[in-house]
């Protein structure tokens, strides 16, 4: 029995068959983690950060580049607006002048001719004002000695060209013209394409053609 129990001890069993004391000591030190494995664990790098850290960049970024493509393209649509409204500007100047000489040109009234006349000159420049002055003083005396009136009404009025400085218009005018002929009064229709130009911020008449 005693020859049994030693047997026993140096294979590391218990004398009831189960392991010795020795047994659990090794499983122990199997399971700690030796001092290299901890320092290695810790200083691994932790993977975590860096792809966040590189997203939150490119976002970054990302949003940058954005905010300089809005700004550009909302600069290029302030230049293309004001634009578009300066040509619209010139457009509606140069076709309301354009209308106004139209309506004068086919409105007078034998008592009140010289006034009349005036306001043709008054919208005029170049070599149209030059022509209508030199024809005043016999229009005049027609006008006078058949009592004509003349009523003008604009109809329509488009712009067919223009840049900054000069425009093409044509105005369409209805007319009632009496004299001593015919008293009750006659409609005429006038096709007028007029030349305008700008001097001095004024838009004045430089050529006139009735056209149909």
């Amino acid at each position: 029995m005693i020859q049994r129990l030693l047997r026993g001890t140096r294979r590391g069993t218990s004398p009831h068959g189960s392991e010795g004391h020795d047994a659990p000591h090794r499983d122990l030190r199997s399971r700690t983690p030796s001092h290299h494995t901890e320092h290695l664990l810790a200083t691994a790098p932790d993977h975590r950060i860096g792809p966040t850290r590189n997203g939150r960049l490119v976002l970054a970024w990302a949003l940058s580049v954005l905010l300089i493509v809005a700004l550009a393209g909302l600069t290029l649509s302030v230049v293309a607006l004001s634009k578009q409204r300066a040509d619209d500007s010139q457009r509606d100047g140069a076709m309301k002048a354009a209308r106004q000489l139209a309506l004068d040109f086919t409105t007078y009234d034998y008592k009140t001719s010289e006034a009349d006349f005036k306001r043709v000159t008054d919208e005029s420049t170049g070599q149209f004002k030059q022509e209508f002055e030199a024809g005043i003083a016999a229009v005049k005396t027609e006008v006078v000695t058949n009592k004509a009136t003349s009523k003008g009404d604009v109809k329509e009025a488009a712009v067919v060209s223009n840049d900054k400085d000069s425009a093409q218009v044509l105005v369409i005018v209805n007319a009632v013209v009496t004299n001593t002929a015919s008293a009750e009064g006659v409609q005429r229709r006038y096709r007028i394409k007029l030349d305008m130009v700008r001097e001095k911020d004024r838009w004045l008449t430089a050529d006139l053609q009735v056209v149909g």
